[in-house]
């Protein structure tokens, strides 16, 4: 089987395949060969930012704590 042919129908089956998971887009052939399954648009804004509300609730959290006492102190 050629090259070529092997390329298409590999394509072919990535699509067919994508098509039963709908949180990703079409496969696409990079021009180094690579195949990309990117994750949906939407989905991967949500995704980040979901991850930066998560980092700066975590950031107040941590900035909340005041500062730690040595272990050494006494009243």
């Amino acid at each position: 089987m050629a090259y070529d042919e092997q390329e298409k129908d590999l394509m072919a089956a990535l699509q067919d395949l994508t098509v039963r998971f709908s949180n990703y887009d079409p496969p696409r052939l990079r021009k180094d060969g690579d195949i990309v399954i990117p994750l949906d648009a939407v989905l991967k804004k949500n995704r980040e930012a979901h991850r930066n509300f998560a980092e700066a609730f975590s950031q107040l959290m941590r900035d909340d704590l005041g500062p730690k006492r040595s272990s050494t102190w006494v009243k």
